[in-house]
This record gives C-alpha cells, sequence and structure tokens, in this order.
C-alpha cells in the first residue's frame, strides 16, 4: 500500500498526523499574548498544561482505536536528515515566510537558522519563533543611534512568530486518495506551518513520492477543513472564507487530469459566511455509510457546483447542481438513500449554540463510529439516536471554539 491512502473520511482510521502543543505557546514578550494567539482575540492566556491534558486524552483515544499516530516533528526532523537539500530548502522557505523584510534582517535570520546544528533542534527552532536577542548581538548596539534615541529593537521582541495553529494539522495539508495538496493558507503566518508539510512530502524518505494536487506557491487560497473526500471518483470542496472559487478550478483541473488521481467529480459547496465556523467541515461531516451530520444552512440553502473535465484537455466544466447539497451527494454516491442528523437534533435553539461550538466537527473513526465534542449534548443525542456510536471528548483549550475533534489530526491511511 502507498505511504498515504484516503478515498472517504469514513474507512477505518490507520494511521493520522499530530502535533502536540509545546513550548512554542509560552515564547511571547509579556503583554503581547495576541500577537502570536492572533486568532483568539477574546483570550488572553494559553492554559498548556490544560491542553497537553486534552492532547494526551485526544492521543490516548486513537492508540486505543488502533491509529497509528506519527507527529510532525519528527518527520520534519526526518526530512531535515535525509538530504543536505532538504534545509537548505527548508531554511529558504522559511525566510521568505516568516514575515521579515529586507537585507539586515533576512540576513540575519539565515545567519542564525545556519548556524543551528542538527535537524531536531532546527524544527524546534521554526516552530518556536525568534527573537531579537537570538539573531542580534545587542551588546554591540549600546551606543547605537537607535538606542540612545530608544528607537531600537527590545531584545525580547519576536522577529518571528511561534507557530502556535500547529495542532491544527488538518487545515496546511490535505489527503487525496494517495496524492498530497499543499496548501496556500488564508493566514500569512500559517503558511510557515505548510514548509514543514513541503519539505516531508518532498524529502522524507517514506513520503518524497507522492503526488503533489496543489502547489502552496498557489495564488489562491485553500485549506484542507474546506476538502471531504467522499470516494475514489468524487471530492467536495467548500467555497468559504479561506478557499476561494479559483482555488477550486486549480485544485480540480489539477485532480481531473492527473495520471496519479481517480477524481472524476469535484463538487463545490458554498460555506454560510460566519466568523466562527469557517470551512465546510464545521458545517458538515460524514458519520456512516450513508449518514451525515450537516447544519440546517448549509442542507437548505448551499448552492453546489459540479466540475468535470472540458472537451479539451486541461480543461475543466462548472455547472449549477439543481437540488443543492442533498442532489449532489446523492449523485456522488449513487444513493437514494441518504440520511441527514441536524446540528442540534430536534432542538433549533440548540442547533445555533451547538454549530458555533463546532458539533459538526466529528472525526469518523469507522464507519458509524464517530469523535465527538462532548459539550455538545444535543446533536450528540441525535447522533446516538441514529444509531451511531460515540466517543466524546472535551478539547476546549486546544481549539477554543475553532474546530472540533476533526480539525486536530490529518488522515493519512484510512481502508477503503
Amino acid at each position: 500500500m502507498s505511504a498515504l491512502h484516503v478515498q472517504n473520511e469514513i474507512g477505518k482510521l490507520k494511521k493520522v498526523l499530530l502535533h502536540c502543543p509545546g513550548p512554542e505557546t509560552r515564547n511571547y514578550p509579556d503583554g503581547q499574548f495576541n500577537r502570536v494567539f492572533t486568532l483568539r482575540p477574546s483570550s488572553s492566556s494559553f492554559d498548556l498544561d490544560k491542553a497537553l491534558r486534552e492532547h494526551h486524552a485526544y492521543s490516548a483515544m486513537l492508540e486505543h482505536e488502533g491509529v497509528e499516530i506519527l507527529y510532525l516533528e519528527n518527520l520534519l526532523t526526518e526530512a531535515l536528515d535525509a538530504t543536505e537539500q532538504a534545509r537548505r530548502s527548508f531554511i529558504d522557505s522559511y525566510i521568505s515566510e516568516c514575515g521579515a523584510r529586507g537585507i539586515e534582517l533576512e540576513s540575519a535570520i539565515r545567519e542564525y537558522l545556519e548556524r543551528i546544528e542538527g535537524s531536531r533542534a532546527l524544527a524546534q527552532a521554526a516552530v518556536n519563533g525568534i527573537r531579537y536577542s537570538q539573531v542580534f548581538n545587542t551588546d554591540k548596539e549600546v551606543f547605537s543611534l537607535t538606542k540612545l534615541t530608544a528607537d531600537a529593537y527590545s531584545p525580547d521582541d519576536l522577529l518571528v512568530s511561534p507557530l502556535n495553529t500547529m495542532w491544527f494539522t488538518r487545515d496546511p495539508a490535505s489527503v487525496i486518495g494517495e496524492g498530497v495538496t499543499l496548501n496556500h493558507m488564508y493566514w500569512p503566518e500559517r503558511n510557515r506551518e505548510v514548509i514543514a508539510y513541503k519539505t516531508i512530502f518532498t524529502y522524507h524518505p517514506d513520503f518524497r513520492e507522492t503526488p503533489q494536487f496543489f502547489k502552496h506557491e498557489s495564488t489562491y487560497h485553500i485549506e484542507g477543513g474546506d476538502l471531504h473526500n467522499l470516494n475514489s471518483e468524487n471530492i467536495a470542496a467548500g467555497i468559504s472564507q479561506r478557499t476561494e472559487p479559483a482555488a477550486i478550478d486549480t485544485l480540480a483541473n489539477n485532480l481531473l487530469w492527473d495520471e496519479n488521481s481517480t477524481i472524476e467529480s469535484v463538487w463545490a459547496i458554498q460555506v454560510p459566511y460566519d466568523d466562527l465556523c469557517i470551512h465546510l467541515d464545521t458545517y458538515f461531516t460524514r458519520v456512516d455509510y450513508e449518514t451525515f451530520l450537516v447544519a440546517r444552512e448549509l442542507l437548505d440553502q448551499a448552492r453546489v457546483y459540479r466540475i468535470t473535465r472540458g472537451r479539451s484537455e486541461g480543461t475543466t466544466r462548472a455547472c449549477h447542481v439543481a437540488g443543492g447539497l442533498k442532489e449532489a451527494l446523492r449523485l456522488a454516491l449513487g444513493s437514494s438513500s441518504l440520511q441527514f442528523i441536524l446540528c442540534g437534533g430536534s432542538n433549533p435553539g440548540a442547533a445555533e449554540v451547538e454549530r458555533t461550538n463546532n458539533a459538526t466537527s466529528t472525526l469518523c473513526l469507522e464507519p458509524g463510529k464517530v469523535c465527538v465534542y462532548e459539550e455538545n449534548a444535543e446533536t450528540n443525542k441525535a447522533l446516538e439516536q441514529a444509531g451511531i456510536d460515540l466517543i466524546p471528548i472535551s478539547i476546549f483549550e486546544l481549539t477554543n471554539g475553532f474546530g472540533g475533534p476533526n480539525c486536530l489530526c490529518l488522515p493519512l491511511v484510512r481502508t477503503s
């Protein structure tokens, strides 16, 4: 079997990629929490101990279910060890994405990274971020004009922020069949995460032959939470705040014409605009062969488009699907007996609350068995009444309202 194999989101989960939060979450100057946790505007702190307890409970659940866990930092270290070119490429990409601009800063950061001995230390440094004092000798600046005029960097100032969303491993890359997409993230700081995946899928001995269906260097943005494998021939893609139609066009063209792909149709689904629910998987996940958990507004209102090959090689053709999501899934799966469980169940009042608490972001472990966010009582009750076996888990500190169990792992292998 290939190193990667994901043809749907319900096959028995065999292998996943995780990242465990660590010291990077505490690497910020006093009073600058919101600079390094920019996606938590209502928070002023991160409880690492609680997050670690949640992560350990999550990983223990996966291991109990027979899932092999690979850790991102380990794979990155092994990829950097593989060839000297891997290290050079990683540093070049890191500098181009780090946000520091100009000869002085870029040269200093490059010199600092190139001095680091050992691939693991380099990987950790990239995750932890870089302070001014790590790359400049501040003793030489004591009598400088910038120091005299109080215009100098503080030694504790961050030139490069730590990667504090890296445990959302679903988003930077996506496995489709036996290939991968290297996504172009909406928020610039998250693009440094993609560099790790790019290095792994280009240089790691176990993964370097992997077909790449979307390039990180694309003009257009696409994120993994918007990609949902339906079967070997069909994939759904959310048109969302984070994924543009042009990105889906690019992906569709690659999937439909690449000899390494078996995809015949890409189903683009318009995701409602919401500041908290930002991807397709926050409105829609599959929990069994013919059963989906879905938010009412997506089921009732979403516009859906089907993209297939055009008449000329290398072209595609998109058309609107009359009948919306239900009809699109019926056509994609060839079934007229699909079941839809509504977020919030029969309680409309709970639907909005639990949708914004990511009740639909479930992780299917095998057909009919899913890991759910335990706090969403009404949705979980509806799933149980439909015969779905639940494994509830609490991951509030890890996700802080911006994701569920589905967001914290990248499936690498599922049985078909």
